[in-house]
C-alpha cells in the first residue's frame, strides 16, 4: 500500500510544480538588456600605485622598536618587513612584480638605495623575476644580521645609525 502511494505521490507532485509553466514569461523586474544581468566573473586588476615613503614601516628605529626598549629585535624587525611586503603588494597575490616593486621604489630607496633591478637581483632566489614573501623574508634577515654589527640578535640605535654594507647591486 504505502509503494502504491509513492508512485502516485510523483505525478502529483510534478503536476503540481508545472502547473506554473504555462510557457510565458514571468515577470521578474525592470526590463533590462541580457548583458546587464550577466555578473562580472572576476575584476579589473587594480592599477599599481605609488606607496608613500612615509608609510615604510623599515624606515624608523622608532616605529620598529615595538616594545620601546631601545632595541629592534629581529621578530620587531620581521613584522617590519612583512608589514611593508603586504603594503607594496597591490596585487594581493602574495608576490612582488617588478611594477609593485617600481611603486615602493621610494621606500626600497631608504633600504640601502635599492632599485627595483637591483632587489630582484639580489632576493629572487628562483630567478622568476618576482618576490615571494618567503625571498623577501629570506632577504631582510640577511639584512638585519648585516646590520646587526655584535651578532646578539638586537639592533641597538647606535648599529641602527651607523653606516652598514649595502647589499650588492645587479650587473
Amino acid at each position: 500500500m504505502l509503494r502504491k502511494s509513492t508512485l502516485l505521490l510523483a505525478p502529483l507532485c510534478a503536476a503540481v510544480l508545472l502547473a506554473g509553466c504555462d510557457g510565458k514569461e514571468k515577470e521578474t523586474g525592470p526590463d533590462v538588456s541580457p548583458t546587464a544581468s550577466i555578473p562580472a566573473i572576476a575584476g579589473a586588476e587594480p592599477p599599481v600605485t605609488a606607496v608613500p615613503p612615509s608609510a615604510n614601516p623599515l624606515a624608523s628605529f622608532d616605529r620598529l622598536d615595538a616594545a620601546r626598549d631601545g632595541a629592534i629585535s629581529s621578530a620587531e624587525y620581521a613584522q617590519g618587513a612583512q608589514t611593508l611586503f603586504e603594503m607594496m603588494d597591490l596585487k594581493q597575490n602574495g608576490n612582488l612584480d617588478v611594477d609593485q616593486l617600481r611603486a615602493g621604489s621610494a621606500m626600497l630607496a631608504e633600504i640601502d638605495g635599492l632599485t627595483p633591478r637591483d632587489l630582484l637581483a639580489v632576493a629572487d632566489a628562483d630567478g622568476d623575476g618576482k618576490l615571494t614573501l618567503s625571498e623577501w623574508m629570506a632577504f631582510n634577515n640577511a639584512r638585519f644580521s648585516m646590520i646587526d654589527r655584535n651578532g646578539d640578535g638586537m639592533v641597538s640605535r647606535a648599529e641602527w645609525d651607523a653606516p652598514h654594507p649595502a647589499p650588492p647591486r645587479a650587473p
